[in-house]
């Protein structure tokens, strides 16, 4: 599909040249007595003796560029010279096509900079554009907060480098995939921010500059839904399409001939005021004149254009919606910048490499303000910030645990400074909380005007941005700032009618239904912050506004009392988001009648920044009736250990795998496990401990004030000599009831030393587990003497070792004895041989309360030759 770049006058004179001459003489005769409206013919005299140079001038000369094209091929078809008109008409939808994409690179080719948004000022997109992630999504299910839950989800790529995700490049949005599979619609699921609409006028500027889909499509066309919104009227779905495109630019009879090749891009479903439709009124006649709302719609349920290929993108809080109208749509998640891409941003922000690089580096410093910029609109602001205020100390200042609400409190500050009045502010809040309310994110002038906004304010256009593509429509320069300032709305409101709302967004913000959660997360996480005395105080020095929490705070104490007793605070990020939102107060004392209904914190893989472990060890400080903490996957380190040893003072159960605790941190469990005096269940698995940190923590075991009843060190690279101060501990600690000693290779010398603190008369251990501990045969004979004479042990775990047959038969001899009290062993059965199971079995019967179950390692289903 190349676009032919030749003029008209070429492409008519080659029309002509390929004629013969006796149909070029029936040519001219036929042009000579054609009547065109409002034009005068060619003189006869004229055309008689010219060739087919001076008729394409004559023809130009008399009619236009247009007029010359448009008689050409009427005399042609006049004359039936078919083929020739056919060519001329190709040219001319190449022709058009053409302008069109020079439109395209002209229009879109450059984006407005908005530090002063009335200076008109533009930078070019190709040259801002950074590359953004994508990757198919398979999983539809929205867990929390749409922002946060692509943070995390990007989070886990870096992580994993990208195991399970499937990650895709912008030419190839449409396949095929690895199974050779492709779909005419693809969906572009991204939280607000994340680069959907710049992505498609990138796609848009590539198809024109002829970077990639030439041979694939023939025209691109962009529909956006907010300017679908707020569209003049009723309209033909060619007046929708091609709305894009320069008046006359197409004729809709040439573009839709070939629906297979054309790629319609469909901005900001979650925009689309559907609501407005009385019901499915969608028309399927396409010449028809009606809402372009109802013609969206059309195309998404394919009643129009049904060959087409769609790509609609959307925030995840709109699939509810969208996904009844597709046919079998590819989901694609746009997951932001990751760190190398953030980089890249400020090298292309700025002009001055220097600055980039300084920037950069103060931002990369702090993780929390760092994570955010995987949205390249934060990192716009970012950037801005830093470039109105050259010497940086603003942002210089914030740590990295500083919560949410300060970081974006102090951006917005860089936007606006101190000079907002009260009477904009006011409006500005009351805009932000009736967009929250009807999930609105943009904004007309008349929207404004009722509340009591300017359109030409400066102070407004500050935090409002007007949509190039709907210049008529404003919306905030990013949502979080939309919902920072519909948080204030609730301390401002001084009438008390906001209680009900304000009580209404916490319960589907955090609450137990599945369906809403999410819709106000990061709303409620302002609520609390700005809550803050600080906050407040600061608000009130930098624009003068009373606030007061008074209300507020009552309707959230109320809230969480209701949460309780629908035992809503359990695992997941729910919890996790209710820890940042107290940690926002940097209250301790209201934080304490927050989490007196919190008794199990159980963050279990959930924990990826700095912030993240603030915010817990904040909640774990103030928490007064904590009763297990559960942590797992995240990398403490010993400053944050330390951080988190106050906290580890109350609950009766803690689990920390795969912490990467020391052996330096076993000194610290030590003293948890004396001062801790309801502490009964420690759970430090996968955790390089080494003996050297158990033998620490064994000192604290040993002490008569230690309640422990149930501990667990599986894989935590201990050897033979952890388990002499083990042993110690088994001889004189009578609460200790079950050890998990699994997966550290302990050797048959380790056991030795293990069973003579078992067979002191004070050990009252009842579960041993010592799967894949490098046993032998010689260890199974010290458990044996054990077995006999323990009169609490009721299960042992010997999974995975090599005990081999004489290793079980001695097992088994002392299973029979009358003094053994197990009822559960487990063993690889596998390798045993017939007459090693036939004693099993004949012990089992002489003992019909003993279950002897087969053990198979983590992620082995079964092994080779077992029955």
């Amino acid at each position: 599909m190349e676009d032919s770049g030749e003029p008209l006058e070429d492409a008519l004179l080659f029309a002509l040249d390929n004629l013969s001459e006796e149909n070029f003489k029936r040519f001219k005769n036929k042009l000579c007595f054609l009547k065109m409206e409002g034009r005068a013919k060619i003189p006869r005299n004229k055309l008689e003796s010219a060739d087919t140079m001076d008729t394409v001038w004559l023809l130009l000369e008399a009619y236009g560029q247009d007029g010359a094209w448009e008689v050409a091929v009427a005399v042609l078809k006049a004359v039936s010279l078919l083929d020739s008109a056919t060519r001329l008409q190709k040219w001319k939808r190449n022709d058009r096509r053409k302008k069109y994409k020079s439109c395209i690179l002209e229009s879109l080719g450059g984006i407005p900079e908005c530090d002063s948004p009335s200076s008109g000022q533009a930078v070019s997109l190709s040259q801002r554009y950074t590359e953004l992630l994508f990757c198919r999504k398979l999983d539809l299910q929205q867990r929390t907060h749409e922002a946060a839950a692509m943070e995390r989800k990007l989070q886990e790529f870096e992580v994993h480098q990208g195991d399970g995700l499937q990650e895709v490049s912008m030419e190839n949005l449409f396949g095929p995939d690895a199974q050779g599979e492709s779909s005419r619609t693809v969906v572009l699921l991204g939280p607000a921010g994340v680069g959907k609409t710049t992505a498609l006028r990138k796609i848009m500027l590539d198809w024109a500059s002829g970077k990639f889909w030439q041979e694939r499509y023939e025209h691109v066309f962009y529909v956006s839904c907010k300017a679908a919104n707020y569209g003049k009227g009723p309209m033909t779905v060619a007046e929708l399409v091609l709305s894009s495109c320069p008046p006359g630019t197409f004729l809709a009879e040439d573009v839709f001939m070939n629906q297979d090749s054309i790629l319609i891009l469909i901005d900001g479903f979650d925009e689309l005021e559907i609501s407005r439709l009385p019901g499915d009124v969608t028309c399927s006649d396409p010449h028809k004149k009606q809402a372009a709302v109802s013609w969206v719609m059309g195309l998404l349920r394919r009643r129009l254009l049904p060959k087409c290929h769609l790509l609609v993108a959307t925030r995840p809080m709109a699939l509810g919606a969208l996904l009844p109208c597709l046919r079998s749509p590819w989901f694609v998640e746009v997951l932001g910048f990751r760190p190398t891409q953030r980089e890249e941003y400020f090298l292309r922000f700025f002009e001055a490499k220097e600055d980039a690089a300084r920037a950069f580096e103060i931002v990369r410093r702090n993780e929390t303000l760092f994570s955010l910029c995987f949205l390249p609109a934060l990192c716009w602001i970012v950037c801005t910030a830093f470039r109105r205020q050259p010497q940086k100390v603003l942002l210089k200042a914030i740590p990295e645990t500083v919560t949410v609400t300060e970081i974006h409190l102090q951006l917005l500050f860089s936007f606006l400074g101190c000079n907002l009045r009260l009477s904009n502010l006011k409006g500005l809040c009351s805009l932000a909380k009736h967009g929250v309310l009807h999930k609105k994110v943009s904004f007309g002038e008349e929207e404004l005007k009722e509340h009591c906004l300017g359109c030409s304010d400066s102070e407004t256009l500050s935090v409002l941005r007007k949509d190039p593509h709907a210049p008529i429509t404003y919306s905030f320069v990013h949502l979080s700032f939309q919902e920072l300032f519909a948080a204030l709305f609730y301390l401002l409101d001084t009438d008390g009618d906001s209680s009900t709302s304000s009580f209404r967004m916490m319960n589907e913000g955090l609450g137990n239904n599945k369906r809403c959660r999410g819709n106000y997360f990061m709303l409620v996480r302002f609520l609390f912050g700005l809550c803050s005395a600080k906050r407040m105080d600061l608000l009130q020095e930098a624009w003068g506004c009373q606030v007061s929490r008074t209300r507020l705070w009552q309707e959230m104490l109320r809230w969480v009392e209701e949460e309780a007793t629908c035992q809503s605070f359990g695992r997941g990020e729910q919890l996790l988001e209710l820890c940042h939102c107290v940690y926002e107060t940097e209250d301790p004392q209201f934080a304490e009648s927050i989490l007196r209904h919190v008794y199990d914190l159980d963050l279990r893989d959930l924990l990826f920044s700095k912030l993240d472990f603030a915010a817990l060890s904040f909640c774990l400080t103030a928490s007064p009736s904590l009763c297990s903490l559960r942590l797992s996957g995240y990398e403490l380190g010993p400053t944050a250990f330390h951080q988190l040893l106050p906290g580890l003072l109350k609950p009766s159960e803690i689990q920390l795998n795969r912490c990467g605790l020391l052996s330096a941190a076993g000194q610290d469990l030590s003293s948890v496990v004396v001062a801790n005096l309801c502490l009964t269940s420690l759970d430090l698995g996968e955790n390089p401990l080494g003996d050297l940190g158990v033998m620490h923590l064994c000192h604290g075991l040993l002490d008569p004030h230690c309640q422990l009843q149930c501990l667990r060190l599986h894989c935590c690279n201990l050897t033979a000599g952890a388990c002499e101060p083990l042993s110690e501990v088994l001889a004189s600690n009578p609460s200790l009831s079950e050890l998990d000693l699994g997966g550290n290779s302990l050797s048959d010398e380790g056991i030795k030393k293990l069973c003579e603190g078992l067979k002191h008369p004070q050990s009252r251990l009842q579960r041993l587990t010592l799967h894949l501990c490098g046993l032998t045969a010689r260890a199974c004979e010290d458990l044996a003497s054990v077995l006999e004479s323990h009169k609490s042990l009721a299960e042992l775990g010997l999974g995975g070792n090599s005990l081999g047959d004489e290793g079980v038969r001695h097992l088994c001899a002392s299973l029979a004895k009358q003094h053994c009290r197990l009822q559960r062993l487990a063993l690889t059965m596998g390798t045993l041989n017939r007459i090693t199971h036939k004693k099993l079995q004949a012990a089992q019967a002489a003992r019909p309360q003993l279950i002897l179950t087969s053990y198979y390692p983590p992620g082995c289903a079964a092994f080779p030759g077992e029955e």
